[in-house]
């Protein structure tokens, strides 16, 4: 009974959030629905060119990450000069940095970071399946102000997603496919505070 109340609990939780974004659309709660490209299916490493921009301060590299079970990826990020700028591993669940380059390692970085990492390269199982304007979309929700929304690809060749905090859009997340490279991620806040652009290597 106990662990009834529990889940029905969660699903209502899941579903009240998930209403704030889908105002006035049909809920329907779906497991394992994969919308964008999965990162956890290949055993192989995977290689971005990366750029990191925050206000007026860019940062480029190579972001680096390999899976190492069905549940986790570990990677970094290495600065153009060689430097170590960061460390992480990545489950579907959340993101959690190791080492971070010593003049960014501070509480609000780390946090930021984190989020970031696990919007560009997660796909959550648990969504909420409603439409946003008139367009079909996903809902996960990672905790109680986090979501993300997912949207239906108009092309094959672009997909995207938001990030959501409460009500509040707070970044968007673009992913296209170019037949030459592999793909390509492109994630900026709202506020054009800090975006991220990754380029996929393949040699």
């Amino acid at each position: 009974m106990r662990n009834l109340w529990f889940v029905s609990s969660f699903i209502l939780v899941l579903t009240s959030c998930s209403f704030w974004i889908c105002k006035n659309s049909q809920i329907e709660n779906t497991a394992n629905q994969r919308v964008m490209s999965g990162f956890f299916d290949t055993l192989n490493v995977r290689k971005f060119k990366t750029k990191i921009i925050y206000k007026t301060t860019e940062i480029s590299g190579i972001l680096i990450y390999k899976k190492i079970n069905d549940s986790t990826l570990a990677g970094g990020f290495i600065n153009e000069f060689g430097i170590n700028g960061f460390d992480f591993t990545l489950s579907k669940s959340h993101a959690k940095l190791g080492y971070l380059f010593k003049s960014l390692d501070k509480r609000y970085i780390r946090r930021a970071l984190e989020t970031d990492l696990h919007f560009l390269f997660s796909r959550p199982k648990m969504q909420t399946k409603c439409s946003i304007n008139d367009t079909a979309a996903y809902v996960a929700t990672i905790n109680r102000s986090l979501h993300y929304v997912y949207y239906y690809a108009s092309e094959k060749s672009m997909e995207r997603a938001d990030m959501y905090r409460g009500v509040h859009k707070i970044a968007s997340l673009q992913q296209s496919s170019d037949h030459l490279a592999g793909v390509i991620l492109k994630m900026g806040y709202t506020d054009g505070s800090l975006s991220y652009e990754l380029c996929e290597i393949n040699n």
